[in-house]
């Protein structure tokens, strides 16, 4: 039977020798591990040597695309980028959507691993089978935008598509994202940076094949229902993309403002989803062959005759200030850089909280951890443990968005305090010292997404017991699991049957719910081993002391709470109830490769 819905294909590249080899795991692997957290926690395990630098030769990163990852049905857009997390100094993992992972797929193949570090700065082109490394002196200190117009240029294809490293990337910020197709980002525990230290900028792929499937016309049934739906399941996803609700958490009091202390904001309606579709949208863009179309795209222009609306009648907003211009190629904030860049710092300004969106895009930086790094100096710089003379004279107060977009460009670059921040709030903290660790929002030096967990108890285990840290994305359940290892979007409205259905029509495999639970607790237990590992225990799995806060309409958690949805969660998972090791039973029955993965 003919293999479908993967190759069979792992890239490795050797930067130092600019040389790359071909892996041929075999169907079994990839039926164990489904791609992304698996793919990348094998080879983490067995290619990382315990206690190795993040930012050093013996790190690896992996991108990591799904065995559904580029198949005809919406929501097939998703890959993984991970490597040891110079953030956190554990598991580190990110995912993103767009075009990319299905164009490397398209191009012949599943993943891709770096070793190593190359002495000048380069980028991999992969056309189909042609593999080749490049120069890339010229294009390190560009911003995003100028890079994939470069690559483009150079290699005389403007469908190419660029995964790369901004200024960020290159300068070690501990929370450097990878960027591809300029609005899409991989963004947690610092993957760009891991590219920056091996001096890789970009990845560019262009791909001609078509990837088999084992049952086309079951997939086209999924997709059917899916554009069947977009005014049902789906419509708040297509009309706003995410942040629809950010009046909801505000009126219930879950809102994050001001460093988590609100929990609601008078100005929200300022700067939610419903504003910026109202104010400032150009269009909806969406993912690789999704009908969704979820993804914000602005336009707003510094001068009012530049403002107006176009041809083809989209509209470009006018900033009233006079002061910024916002690039629609860079897209346009989702939730959680709405309340990152604005709702948790008191931004209510509109315009300015674009710019820091597309300011974050351009330089290459994740405005989850970017955000909340600036949240929490904010709140030193109002209790005056930082003062003027720390901050190089800028005055980071709550609600000022100009503020925010000056300190992100000194972050990126690591000019004067941006130094300090470019490490992430806790180790910052640790620098200033004087009780500024009571103002952090990290959970393993991972600073929380959006979501409070006094508001929303579904995200506390996620929280708790993400093995990148705070992560928002439920990892941690079966569903969401397996969906970010095969490549499915979580926006997309799929029952566990509809998810069943999909894997089984583009791989022929024949797979039941049993079997996707066991490749999710795989991947989950291959992480928790190897931040096991690198010395990471029970005492990891805890929120920080702002959550134990009350807000104004919500209590504060308490370690009785916390406490048993760590332990029930190592019971679910088949770990020590105590210590959260895996045990022996459940490392044998979900088949981990023990030898591979160097667990002997």
């Amino acid at each position: 039977m003919a293999r479908t819905g993967y190759w069979n294909k792992i890239l490795h590249v050797d930067l130092p020798s600019r040389s790359w080899t071909i892996e041929e795991p075999g169907d079994e692997f990839f039926r164990r591990y489904g791609g992304g957290r698996g793919l990348i926690a094998h080879y983490l395990l067995k290619h990382v040597p315990a206690g190795a630098d993040a930012l050093g030769p013996d790190n690896i990163i992996v991108f990591a695309p799904g065995v559904l990852t580029g198949a005809p049905f919406p929501g097939n857009g998703r890959h993984a980028v991970g490597g040891k997390s110079p953030l956190t100094g554990g598991f580190g993992e990110a995912e993103a959507g767009g075009f990319w992972g299905a164009e490397l797929k398209r191009a012949g193949w599943d993943g891709i691993v770096f070793h190593g570090v190359s002495d000048t700065p380069v980028y991999l082109s992969i056309n189909d089978d042609q593999v080749e490394l490049r120069d890339a002196s010229g294009l390190w200190g560009k911003i995003t935008g100028d890079v994939q117009a470069a690559i483009r240029e150079e290699l005389g294809d403007q469908r190419v598509r660029v995964a790369q490293i901004g200024p960020a990337g290159e300068n070690l910020v501990k929370f450097a994202n990878v960027m591809n197709d300029l609005t899409e980002a991989a963004g947690r525990t610092g993957m760009g940076a891991v590219m920056g230290s091996k001096k890789l900028k970009a990845i560019a792929v262009r791909g001609s094949k078509k990837i088999e499937l084992a049952n086309d016309r079951d997939l086209h049934g999924i997709s059917k229902w899916v554009g069947e739906t977009l005014d049902t399941v789906h419509k708040n996803f297509h009309e706003y993309g995410t942040g629809a609700a950010m009046q909801g958490k505000s009126f219930e009091g879950g809102l994050p403002s001001l460093n988590w202390r609100e929990g609601s904001m008078e100005d929200v309606r300022k700067v939610d989803a419903v504003a910026v579709h109202d104010e400032v949208l150009n269009e909806m863009g969406a993912c690789y062959a999704c009908s969704v179309r979820c993804k914000k795209v602005v336009q707003i222009e510094a001068r009012r005759e530049d403002a107006g609306t176009t041809r083809k009648g989209k509209q470009i907003a006018f900033d009233p200030k006079g002061r910024y211009s916002v690039d629609p190629q860079y897209g346009g904030p989702e939730y959680e850089s709405l309340a990152s860049l604005g709702t948790n710092l008191g931004v209510s300004d509109i315009v300015a909280l674009c710019k820091s969106n597309e300011v974050c895009n351009y330089l290459g930086m994740d405005t989850i951890s970017a955000g909340s790094t600036i949240a929490w100096a904010m709140e030193a710089y109002e209790k005056g443990i930082l003062t003027n003379e720390d901050t190089d004279g800028l005055k980071l107060q709550f609600a000022d968005g100009d503020a925010v977009i000056q300190m992100l460009e000194k972050i990126a670059y690591r000019d004067g305090f941006g130094d300090v921040l470019a490490e992430g709030s806790e180790r910052a903290a640790e620098k200033i010292g004087m009780g500024s660790d009571q103002f952090l929002s990290t959970v393993k030096n991972l600073e929380l997404a959006m979501h409070d967990p006094r508001h929303m108890p579904v995200m506390r285990v996620s929280y708790l017991l993400a093995p990148t840290g705070g992560d928002h994305l439920r990892q941690t359940g079966n569903q969401n699991g397996l969906r970010n290892q095969v490549g499915i979007c979580a926006f997309l409205g799929y029952d566990e049957d509809q998810t069943v259905t999909v894997i089984n029509s583009v791989t022929g495999w024949g797979v039941d719910k049993d079997e996707l639970i066991q490749t999710a607790h795989r991947g989950i237990t291959l992480a928790r081993l190897f931040n096991m590992r690198e010395g990471f225990t029970r005492a990891d799995d805890r929120l920080p002391q702002r959550f134990y806060e009350d807000l104004p309409k919500l209590p504060g958690l308490t370690d009785e709470i916390l406490d048993k949805i760590v332990t029930d969660y190592y019971i679910e998972q088949g770990w020590d109830p105590e210590t959260g090791k895996p045990l022996a039973e459940t490392i044998k029955a979900l088949d981990i490769e023990v030898d591979a993965v160097g667990l002997v």
